[in-house]
């Protein structure tokens, strides 16, 4: 074997973690075809696992007023408790938190310890396994799931009715994603995009001289 041979060789890009300037954007998960859809059922479903802060609006004013506030308290609260926000039309957006004494390993069996402190690692598994019914298989072949970059686009998916639901996470920070991969775990599906990125375009390499 040519260990010097060009298809022995692979094209790389190395990022300094610690670099002013990197971040992790949020990807949120947009929920579409599920049967039967019942939000008032989805909550009472996980009425064990969460607390519910909801944010009602009438019209326009109070919707931008009422999205405020949402925004800012998924942000505030979570940094100290697990939070995921969840907008499924209705006039109102909600804000899901963990309950302190919830049982972890009861609600993930399976799941790591360190998966666990993830809204990303408590997303698929509670939330839309055990409330919506949609199993790990769906999931992954993202059968009634699509990822979205911009919170208002999930919302809108809602709005336009092209989605039941749809849940809207805080970003995780760039140590944790090094933290724990570092730690041999692997982080759920769709959780980790770095900003800035390299710029688009085609790199061919050569196989042969």
């Amino acid at each position: 074997m040519d260990r010097n041979a060009p298809y022995e060789k692979v094209m790389m890009t190395l990022f300094n973690t610690m670099g002013k300037g990197l971040t992790i954007l949020p990807t949120h998960r947009v929920v579409a075809n599920v049967t039967s859809f019942s939000f008032e059922r989805f909550r009472t479903v996980l009425a064990d696992a969460f607390d519910w802060n909801s944010y009602p609006f009438g019209g326009a004013a109070d919707r931008t007023e009422a999205y405020k506030h949402f925004r800012s308290d998924l942000t505030g609260r979570g940094k100290g408790q697990r939070a995921i926000g969840v907008y499924a039309g209705g006039g109102s957006f909600y804000l899901c938190l963990l309950k302190k004494e919830a049982d972890l390993e009861a609600l993930l069996p399976g799941v790591s310890a360190a998966q666990r402190q993830l809204e990303r690692g408590i997303t698929a598994p509670v939330i839309l396994e055990r409330g919506l019914g949609i199993l790990p298989d769906a999931v992954k072949a993202e059968k009634n799931m699509t990822y979205e970059r911009e919170m208002e686009t999930a919302i809108t998916e809602v709005d336009q009715g092209r989605a039941q639901i749809c849940f809207l996470l805080n970003s995780v920070s760039v140590e944790t994603v090094a933290g724990m991969a570092m730690a041999g775990e692997v982080l759920p599906q769709k959780s980790t995009d770095f900003f800035p990125k390299l710029m688009s375009g085609i790199t061919m390499y050569r196989l042969e001289e």
